[in-house]
């Protein structure tokens, strides 16, 4: 339907039959229709607006990685310097005498290791490079009988060169715990004697005598004593 405006004195106005149609449409309620219908496009635009999904919030932040503990180190103890005991703590008399002959006295206590010419050239060697050392005689007075113990510390080339040379003229060998043994019993010109050999990490005890049951005695009695004078040493 159309309404056309119809000036009149200067004023626009409506004619009149146009006038009564337009006041019938009001009456009618369509302003009432118009107005809802205005009131549902504002309701409408605000749902739709609602419904638009939010732009995700963009993260800057980068996730730490959990932290991790750091293994603490613990430093490795240094065992302190070898002590070696005097030969009269290594082995006591009253012990020697047991083991021995109850006549058996102390011939000779040296800080040193004599080279003596006619033993393997591995022996002289270890003996000469030891920095540490004690040499033990005991013996009966006025008699072939009497065994030596030598107590020093070597080096590692020097023990496993000792080792196969001993094992290459017939020693035997076994090892137990920390200590590697080496052993020989043989003939000489004036009787039996025997050689008992320890290795135990760098000390090396050397036991020559008259029996292997006498020389691993005395061995182990003296492994005893360097063990208490040296409690931080893994012998």
């Amino acid at each position: 339907m159309s309404i056309r405006a119809v000036p009149r004195s200067g004023k626009w106005s409506l004619p009149p039959g146009r006038l009564r149609g337009y006041s019938s449409l009001m009456n009618s309620g369509w302003d009432k229709k118009l107005m809802v219908a205005a009131a549902s496009a504002v309701l409408l635009s605000g749902v739709l607006a609602g419904c638009v999904p939010a732009e995700p919030e963009s993260s800057t932040t980068a996730s730490a990685p959990p932290a991790t503990a750091s293994p603490s180190s613990s430093p490795i103890p240094t065992p302190d310097p070898l002590i070696l005991p005097g030969c009269d703590t290594l082995l006591p008399l009253n012990e020697a005498k047991s083991l021995f002959s109850p006549s058996t006295v102390v011939l000779g206590a040296d800080d040193t290791i004599p080279i003596r010419g006619d033993e393997l050239p591995e022996i002289d060697t270890a003996a000469g490079n030891a920095s540490i050392a004690k040499n033990c005689i005991w013996g009966v007075p006025n008699s072939d009988g009497g065994f030596t113990v030598v107590v020093a510390d070597i080096s590692e080339a020097d023990a496993t060169n000792l080792q196969d040379a001993l094992l290459a003229t017939g020693f035997t060998g076994a090892s137990a715990g920390t200590v590697t043994t080496l052993e020989k019993e043989f003939e000489t010109a004036v009787g039996w004697s025997a050689q008992t050999h320890y290795f135990v990490s760098d000390l090396w005890i050397y036991v020559y005598g008259t029996s292997t049951e006498l020389t691993v005695d005395v061995a182990d009695a003296v492994l005893d004593q360097v063990r208490t004078a040296n409690p931080t040493r893994t012998y």
